[in-house]
């Protein structure tokens, strides 16, 4: 769930100093930080919203932990390894040790008022990171000095590149044996494909050492402000007591600072003509550029995201998290910097835009919908349009999270992220709009129908009609396990269905289907683990009884060869005549998506009559009525009721009766025409693939190469060396024989293996494969 947190007033200077434990009288030479926040009416410009992300255990939370008490947003900080941290309080979360839905908290660094969403590294919750960068204008991506760029960190960074979103690299665990900063550096370079802005060099002996110690972290160069920046922590050991000391030229230590200076400023030079000036200006020694330009260069090739400027530090050792604040504010941008969203106006008098990218389900409160404001203000009270479904809302309540606890606040500024409750119809992914906005002219939201869980979960959401602007949605990637879920007595029926109604609603990337031949109640998800998760919510959180079958993948069916078929459609509803005929054609196609052609105009008003000409009024109607019939047949095809793909479909003929015809009877007809023509071409299995990455212990590599190629019928892609003589194998495998791979990787590498892996499509099967397969799913 989405937690979110306001520091509701600054605190006052002594509280600051016992927090950060600096006593009032050691101020100089220290740089003293500072929390101020603001609230959520703040402006846009002192504003930043970020977040953090990477791949599993790079030390997510533990960074985001730090610059809470830094902030003085806590007296202590919370260890993920004690479970106590703030922003992993699920009980979920703390038992595994790792983040499990995004958190998101709010507090003051240097006159800027910071909203961070600390997200999840693990591949089953990857859209809990699409929809934290949908929202956010900046990010915070952190890197494992000792493993590197990992699998999901490239899979993070590419989703905030989708976005647009600027970023700034900090290194973590470079007191961890092993680890590597020139490595590192490199590898964001190479595998991230960014233009890296080191901004700071390690004062150590050797720069292309492979080891570091704690001892040699504590200090390093900072190549903007040309100073020695050390942690001292003997005299201090929270990390709380930061010295800056300027460099003397003549000294060994300038003369390194100098030249990571140079690069810094040559790297800055090939996307920031400004700062060429400044270095002509400087009769081109890097070293006398003001560090004030500098500073600015960053600032614009970052915002631009042309560059990255890369950080070092060791969280979990209470170092360099601060310096990395000071970059979030200095170098990410402030809302009113981000040029807003296609159609949006901003300013003082600009009617409400805002865009909500989480839903939370309170047993107290109902729905908390958490939005960020594009533009406008929200207020309680207010009257709202939800865009996406075309349905009227009020605002009954706005709030923030201190910690755990909601606190009402007045007002949701432009640039703001807050919380809002009395929304009954809002989902992830939906624009809210002001009642009087623009987009509105003569748009009349209609009255959403209530339905019951029951139905909600076997039929679907109900049809949207979408009114006035609309904001691009959350890209939310496609099941890969199921496994049934069924109550355990009559009685347990409909609180199951509300729990799983509840979870759907909060977590996009679920999906429930029934399966109206056997009866079951089919729960999807993105991986075991995702799976694992929701059962034992549905079980520990929402408390209801409920029995689960077997973990199973999903698979994608498609045409095996070219058929055709023709549909009538004759029926009676409501004491009304309904007719209709369609006639289409199937067969595989090479693309992944599945194409929908028509036949010619004239070729479909002979199959009619005049009233499908090209010319005709009710031509887009009816076609755009088969269209949504041939779409709705290929979302479950005839052998296991799973989507069809790799298919085309053409329409040939469509049959129109005046005063008969009807959008629904032509949706319905069209709908039977593919199915008997999928049911003619008889539809083959598609499996899923994943690729996964195995890092283990160099002993092992033989074992794990042999499972894979072997048991799991893999194909090995490439062996790299990793770190610290451990190997890396690449390779492509079923995702049906991933189940249980994660015990088995322990028993082959003695508990020091891991993997990673990512679903990259479907693959054809063979036909014993596909008979097994279809017996174990129907049982016979």
């Amino acid at each position: 769930m989405l937690r979110a947190g306001v520091l509701g007033r600054g605190l006052a200077p002594h509280r600051l100093a016992r927090y950060n434990r600096l006593p009032l009288h050691r101020l100089a030479p220290h740089r003293r930080y500072s929390s101020q926040a603001g609230d959520a009416a703040a402006e846009p410009a002192n504003v930043r919203n970020i977040g953090i992300i990477a791949h599993i255990d790079a030390g997510k939370t533990t960074t985001t932990e730090r610059m809470l008490h830094y902030a003085g947003f806590t007296r202590r900080m919370g260890s993920v390894d004690a479970g106590d941290t703030v922003m992993d309080f699920l009980p979920a979360e703390r038992e595994r040790g790792i983040t499990i839905q995004s958190a998101a908290i709010t507090f003051g660094w240097k006159g800027a008022q910071i909203h961070v969403i600390d997200t999840p590294g693990h591949v089953d919750f990857t859209v809990e990171v699409e929809r934290a960068v949908r929202v956010l204008d900046g990010a915070v991506a952190i890197v494992d000095a000792v493993a590197g760029v990992q699998a999901q960190t490239q899979t993070v960074w590419r989703q905030a590149a989708r976005y647009g979103v600027p970023r700034v690299v900090f290194i973590n665990k470079m007191d961890r044996a092993g680890a590597d900063w020139p490595r590192a550096v490199a590898d964001v370079e190479r595998r991230l494909r960014a233009r890296a802005l080191v901004l700071v060099e390690p004062e150590i002996e050797k720069p292309a050492a492979a080891q570091y110690s704690n001892a040699e972290l504590r200090c390093w160069l900072d190549a903007v402000s040309m100073e020695r920046v050390a942690f001292d922590l003997a005299a201090d050991a929270s990390g709380a007591t930061v010295t800056r000391h300027a460099l003397a030229p003549g000294t060994p230590a300038y003369a390194r600072a100098a030249a990571a200076r140079a690069r810094l400023v040559d790297a800055l030079a090939a996307v920031d003509a400004p700062i060429v000036d400044a270095f002509l200006a400087a009769d081109g020694d890097a070293a006398r550029v003001p560090a004030a330009d500098v500073r600015a260069a960053v600032r614009r090739a970052t915002c631009a995201s042309q560059a990255c400027p890369v950080l070092l530090g060791a969280a979990a050792r209470n170092v360099g998290v601060q310096p990395l604040l000071d970059a979030v504010v200095d170098y990410l941008p402030s809302p009113a910097e981000v040029q807003p969203p296609a159609g949006v106006a901003t300013g003082d008098s600009a009617a409400l835009v805002a865009f909500a990218f989480k839903v939370l389900v309170d047993a107290q409160r109902g729905p908390m919908v958490f939005v960020r404001v594009y533009a406008g203000a929200l207020e309680p009270r207010m009257a709202l349009v939800n865009a996406s479904q075309g349905v009227g809302e009020r605002a009954a309540r706005l709030l923030q999270m201190y910690g755990g606890e909601p606190q009402p606040i007045a007002r949701i500024g432009a640039g703001h992220i807050g919380v809002v409750l009395g929304l009954r119809h809002t989902r992830t992914g939906d624009t809210l709009l002001g009642a009087r906005h623009a987009s509105l002219a003569g748009a009349r939201p209609a009255a959403a129908r209530e339905r019951s869980v029951l139905h909600e979960l076997r039929e679907g959401p109900a049809a949207a009609a979408p009114v006035g602007l609309r904001l691009h949605g959350i890209r939310v990637p496609a099941p890969v396990f199921f496994c049934a879920v069924e109550p355990e007595t009559p009685s347990d029926e409909r609180p199951v269905a509300a729990a799983l109604a509840a979870l759907l609603l909060e977590d996009p990337s679920l999906h429930v289907a029934h399966d109206r031949e056997t009866g079951q109640t089919l729960l999807s998800g993105m991986g075991e683990l995702h799976l694992d998760v929701v059962r034992d919510r549905l079980r520990r959180d929402l408390r209801v009884n409920a029995a689960f079958g077997p973990m199973r993948v999903t698979y994608r069916e498609m045409a095996a060869r070219p058929a055709a078929a023709a549909h009538d459609y004759a029926r009676e509803i409501v004491g009304r005549p309904a007719r209709a005929g369609v006639g289409v054609a199937v067969e595989p196609c090479d693309v992944d998506e599945n194409v929908v052609e028509f036949a010619e105009p004239r070729a479909l008003a002979a199959a009619g009559n005049a009233a499908l000409a090209a010319d005709a009024p009710q031509r887009a109607e009816v076609l755009a009525a088969v269209g949504d019939g041939v779409r709705s047949a290929l979302l479950g095809g005839p052998l296991l009721g799973f989507p069809v793909v790799r298919t085309r479909v053409r329409v040939t003929s469509v049959a129109y009766y005046d005063g008969e015809s009807t959008a629904a009877a032509f949706r319905a007809c069209a709908r039977q025409a593919v199915l008997q023509a999928l049911a003619t071409a008889r539809t083959a299995l598609l499996e899923p693939l994943a690729r996964i990455a195995v890092e283990c212990p160099a002993a092992s590599v033989g074992a794990v190469l042999a499972d894979l190629s072997g048991a799991r019928s893999g194909r090995v892609l490439a062996l790299d060396d990793a770190d610290a003589g451990a190997k890396l194998v690449s390779a492509e495998v079923p995702l049906s024989a991933m189940l249980g791979y994660s015990s088995r990787l322990r028993s082959l590498t003695a508990g020091a293996g891991s993997f990673s892996l990512q679903v990259v499509g479907f693959g054809p099967m063979t036909q014993q494969q596909q008979d097994q397969v279809v017996k174990e799913s129907r049982g016979y």
